[in-house]
């Protein structure tokens, strides 16, 4: 077992998480783990109450930093050339999804653990809503014109991304997931039902 005292604080941060992503994927949410992540890590188990606290605290740390990875890789992805909002807008959504369907340690929490996992999506989202859409809004507003930035905000078209992201990604409804091309004609028809015109208050009602 590793001395805590020769590996410097991020270091053993790193290794107690990659060793809780890999047993939770192995053994589910619901496992006592603290010993087994403790072992796989190679340090004590005081190390890691030092570090994080209990299972629970590992697992939002854990979802924390899943956060911080894709949203890594998203950055170069919308700033990867001049688009328009509306493409913008749809690739973010269609990566995020299909990042998401594809990310072992969510599906294995969703599938077997959902009363753990879907709170971040739900009663405790306001972290990664604040993170993703401070995330989002400089690569929406640099995709806006003139015109729509006195119309609408780029921080509301943020939070409204990550609000349909969650939803697709928690819930079943009618459009496959798992099929790009529907996924993508879905999305857009979501923004063209956003950029309809207000009705004419001014028609006679039939």
């Amino acid at each position: 077992m590793t001395s805590a005292n020769s590996v410097d604080p991020a270091s053993i941060r790193e290794r107690i998480l990659d060793a809780a992503e890999l047993c939770l994927v192995e053994n589910g949410y619901n496992t006592r783990l603290h010993a087994v992540i403790a072992q796989r890590a190679g340090f004590s188990r005081p190390t890691l109450y030092k570090y994080f606290g209990d299972q629970a605290a590992i697992v939002d740390a854990l979802f924390q930093r899943e956060l911080t990875k894709y949203l890594a890789v998203l950055d170069p992805i919308l700033r990867g050339r001049e688009k328009l909002l509306e493409v913008g807008f749809v690739d973010a959504i269609v990566y995020t999804v299909i990042y998401a369907r594809d990310h072992e340690l969510l599906q294995k929490g969703l599938r077997d653990s959902p009363e753990i996992v879907l709170p971040w999506f739900t009663t405790r989202s306001k972290p990664i809503v604040e993170v993703a859409t401070g995330a989002l809004t400089p690569h929406f507003e640099r995709l806006f014109t003139p015109e729509q930035l006195a119309k609408m905000s780029p921080r509301a078209i943020s939070e409204w991304a990550f609000r349909i992201i969650a939803s697709l990604i928690t819930t079943d409804g009618i459009v496959d997931t798992a099929d790009e091309q529907a996924l993508r004609s879905f999305v857009k028809s979501l923004l063209s039902i956003a950029f309809l015109p207000p009705p004419d208050q001014h028609r006679d009602d039939r």
